[in-house]
């Protein structure tokens, strides 16, 4: 039996499938038109001239003569003439359905290839932080040419991991009231050696895997796709992140979900009886209907099984920002704009307050110091942890022991009286003001992402540790 990748190896697989997503996208919906556009014109043709010859001869098998046809003098040859064209439809069908059928299959099975790795990876709440973090910590610099573009194709998937380590929460405290995800999810036993651990029903987890996770993930996954058709890259013209006045921005909004659509029903395919079979119809339209109502009801800011995918994108575009002008400061910035949306109903605020509570102040991945109560000195971390105790606080992993780097990475729980931008624990430490001035001259936060890629050792850094240091 093959061992799980470590996190930055699978990540970077994520990445790479996720990149053949995008690039198919583009390929779609460059033939949409001559190839996807043509088999609906053409289906649609067929089914209606079906429509007429089964009138017509249901009209002669009931007044044993044709009917009278308006427009055409002779029924005989009208009925020849339809007889024709629903051939010509039916080959032109035959010829395209299995290019467009192949096409479904092929994105369905690496969509939900990537969703079955984010879920499995997500699902337990150590993992789920271990994931985003180090989405986080593997993040590009501000200074980064490439940053905008590197953090648009990652985006999607910290944003799956986001929404389904909200949904755990969401389910954990009887939020969610959905009857068909209710339905789903999977029982605890005792664990087979350790009786003091629980974990999930194997066959039920997969179940709710396979009918509610994946399609969930998919949907964050496509939510944007529609912005690698021909219209949307007319309105960039070369820049995806500029910024646009108010009149573009709402055209290129619409345009991005149109194409979303088109791809949803004919790039990733909506279920046919024909290609599943009557008995896995139900399941498979089940989940489409997942993926559609959160893609079509994400920008309705009081839809609940929309906000599943608006709150954590919202939170993505200050932690995982394209504007060409970024500050890494900006991320801390995300909790108090959520925060106010609640206030303003620009989110669903039962949904967003569990977001909230679940991502706290400081972001999975940031870098942020702390007094610490061994040292008596203000330490580096990196918080390493989602649901901290109070959102003021932070779980992290200590980097520093006296101000000197260490490898050991102890996983400390800080209370906000210790974390150093908080003004009432730097006067209430044993240093004035000058000290603080000195230590940190560009501030209170650090990006710890050049650390990681340089100084750290990473699978040392994750290792598992269940021990959590008071402070």
């Amino acid at each position: 039996m093959s061992q799980p990748q470590f996190v930055t190896e699978l990540l970077n697989t994520l990445k790479s499938k996720y990149q053949l997503v995008l690039d198919d996208a583009v390929d779609f919906f460059a033939q949409y038109k001559a190839l996807h556009m043509v088999y609906a014109k053409e289906s649609k043709r067929f089914e209606e001239i079906q429509h007429q010859l089964t009138t017509i001869y249901n009209y002669k098998k009931k007044h044993n003569v044709l009917p009278k046809i308006k427009g055409h003098s002779d029924p005989k040859s009208y009925l020849l003439e339809l007889e024709a064209i629903k051939l010509r439809s039916q080959a032109e069908v035959d010829k395209i359905e299995p290019q467009i059928f192949a096409g479904f299959k092929k994105r369905q099975a690496l969509l939900n290839d990537i969703a079955t790795s984010i879920a499995k990876s997500t699902i337990q709440e150590r993992d789920a932080s271990q994931f985003i973090a180090t989405m986080m910590l593997r993040a590009p610099l501000p200074a980064d040419h490439n940053r905008c573009e590197i953090n648009e194709k990652t985006k999607p998937i910290y944003i799956s991991a986001l929404v389904i380590s909200l949904l755990t929460q969401l389910i954990g405290q009887g939020i969610i009231d959905d009857d068909y995800i209710i339905s789903r999810i999977p029982s605890l036993s005792e664990h087979e050696k350790d009786p003091d651990l629980v974990e999930h029903h194997a066959e039920e987890l997969d179940i709710y895997i396979t009918e509610v996770l994946n399609p969930i993930i998919i949907a964050a996954l496509l939510h944007n796709i529609g912005s690698y058709c021909m219209e949307a890259e007319a309105i960039y013209q070369g820049d995806r992140f500029q910024a646009l006045d108010e009149d573009a921005r709402k055209v290129l909004i619409k345009t991005i979900s149109d194409n979303t659509n088109i791809y949803l029903n004919w790039g990733y395919g909506k279920p046919l009886e024909r290609y599943w079979g009557e008995e896995q119809l139900n399941i498979e339209l089940d989940k489409f209907d997942i993926i559609e109502s959160i893609v079509k009801n994400y920008p309705k800011s009081q839809d609940p099984m929309g906000n599943l995918l608006r709150i954590p994108m919202i939170y993505s575009s200050f932690t995982l920002s394209t504007k060409h002008q970024h500050d890494f400061r900006f991320i801390f910035k995300a909790y108090d704009i959520l925060n106010s949306g609640i206030e303003k109903k620009m989110v669903y605020q039962p949904y967003a307050e569990v977001f909230l509570n679940m991502v706290g102040k400081y972001p999975l991945g940031a870098g942020i110091s702390f007094i610490s109560l061994e040292t008596g000195y203000p330490e580096r971390a990196i918080v390493s942890a989602l649901n901290p105790p109070e959102p003021t606080t932070a779980v992290v992993k200590q980097l520093t022991r006296r101000q000197v780097y260490a490898d050991d990475h102890t996983q400390v729980a800080v209370t906000k009286d210790y974390i150093v931008s908080n003004s009432t624990a730097r006067k209430n430490s044993e240093f004035d003001t000058s000290y603080y001035k000195k230590q940190f001259p560009n501030g209170y936060f650090w990006n710890p992402s050049e650390a990681w890629q340089i100084d750290l050792e990473h699978k040392k850094f994750w290792r598992r540790d269940n021990r959590l240091k008071p402070n």
